[in-house]
This record gives structure tokens, sequence and C-alpha cells, in this order.
């Protein structure tokens, strides 16, 4: 019997993780870890026998370049997916309400993930164009993730961060698009929780209140004082500490 489960939140996989767990701030720049045991955003187990090993539904990442689009093949299979991937997953979602725009939504996600580690694995190339076309693609995405419900406010603010010191490496324009993006955000988040849009709010506004006392401190110092990189960590060890208390 195959069955298909969206396990564990967003921020507990491990190819999550690895963004804030590997995640450095130097000079402008992030570098992370790639992380070669990712789990799967989404994972078919196939079970035909109690001995049978278990198989993800989106095996190892069919080369192509990030700004390719796939096409339908003649057996309605995208062409982004292997023949048997594309099996498992169809049999997955034949029992689904609303099997076609799940499997459509489904997709999707796995998409997202995979173009998300592609981005990591991206991180020490000299194909800076590469990367960044990829980051923006991401970014973009970003806010339906969060409308989807797939990633909560607090992830999707976390994603953005990560994206953008890559893009910008000018601190204020920077927070400019930061700002930008938390709107976006804002706006995309589920309505269907009340209680949850209000305590993605209350986090923000503790972000923002932490970010504005750090960036006026440092504007303060003499010009000839202020550290850039210094300045960095201190906005990272920010949302590191409003977002790791979110999640206890």
């Amino acid at each position: 019997m195959i069955s298909y489960q969206e396990s564990t939140k967003f921020w507990q996989r491990s190819w999550f993780a690895a963004l804030i767990g590997g995640l450095a701030v130097g000079g402008g720049v992030w570098w992370w870890q790639a992380h070669q045991d990712a789990e799967q955003a989404a994972e078919v187990a196939a079970s035909g026998q109690a001995s049978a090993p278990q198989k993800p539904v989106f095996a190892a990442p069919v080369a192509a370049a990030p700004a390719s689009v796939p096409t339908i093949l003649a057996d309605g299979r995208p062409s982004d997916f292997t023949p048997e991937d594309w099996a498992a997953l169809k049999a997955a979602m034949s029992n689904q309400p609303n099997a076609k725009s799940e499997m459509e939504r489904v997709v999707t996600y796995l998409r997202f993930q995979r173009s998300f580690e592609q981005w990591q694995a991206l991180a020490d190339s000299r194909d800076v164009a590469k990367r960044h076309q990829l980051a923006e693609s991401l970014l973009g995405q970003v806010p339906e993730r969060m409308s989807k419900g797939e990633v909560t406010a607090g992830e999707a603010l976390l994603l953005s961060t990560a994206l953008l010191t890559d893009l910008q490496p000018d601190a204020s324009l920077r927070e400019q698009r930061l700002a930008d993006m938390r709107a976006k955000i804002e706006a995309a988040a589920p309505r269907s929780s009340a209680e949850q849009a209000a305590r993605d709010e209350e986090i923000l506004q503790d972000l923002k209140r932490r970010e504005s006392a750090i960036v006026s401190a440092w504007r303060a110092k003499p010009e000839g004082s202020r550290d850039q990189a210094a300045l960095e960590r201190d906005l990272e060890e920010a949302r590191r500490a409003v977002y790791g208390n979110a999640k206890r």
C-alpha cells in the first residue's frame, strides 16, 4: 500500500535546519552547508511486504537549469520527474480529496524544496549569476508557500532573510527589500487562524523593535567605529533569538 504524508514542520526538516545551523555571516555574504541527507518535504512510503524498504517519492533531482520550465511529456508526466516517481506520486494522491489540485500543490512544493537545495549547493560556486537567479525565483515563491500554509510567517521571513542576504550585500538596501517581503508575507498569511496570525504579528513586531534598537545603536557610533560585519551578526542573533523562542 502506498501512502502519502507531508511530515515534519518546515523548520524541523533537516534541509531547513541546515540553513539555520550551518549559516554564518561575514562581509555581507552568507554561506551554508548543503545537507546530503535532507528529508523530503513530501514522501511516499511503498511497502508491498512488511520487510520492503521505504522509497521516497522524490528521488535524486533531475539535473536542470534553474530557469528551465518543465514540459509535459506524452505520458502526462512532467519532464522533471522520473517515471517511477511520477507513478508513485499519482498512486499516493489517488485517494486524496481534490486529488488533482492536491497533486499540483505537492508538485509545486517539491520543486520549491528541490530548488532551495540547488541554491544551497551553489554556495561556493563561481557562477554567482546562476545562484542569484535561483534565489530571486525562490524569493518570489515564498508568499505563495505562506498562503498555502506550508510555512509559517516566521519561517517565511527567515527564508527571505537568507535569500536576500545572498542577493543584496548592502545592509541598508537588504533591509528595504526585507521590509517589502514582510508586507507580502503578512498579506499572504492564511486567515483561517486568527490566533496564529496574531501570534505571528507579535513575533514580527518584537523582531522589528530589536532590529531598530540594534541599527540605532550602530548609527550612533562614530562613522569610523561602525563595524558592518558586527551589525549583521547582531541582527542575525536577534532573528535567531526571536524565532528560536517562538518555536518553544
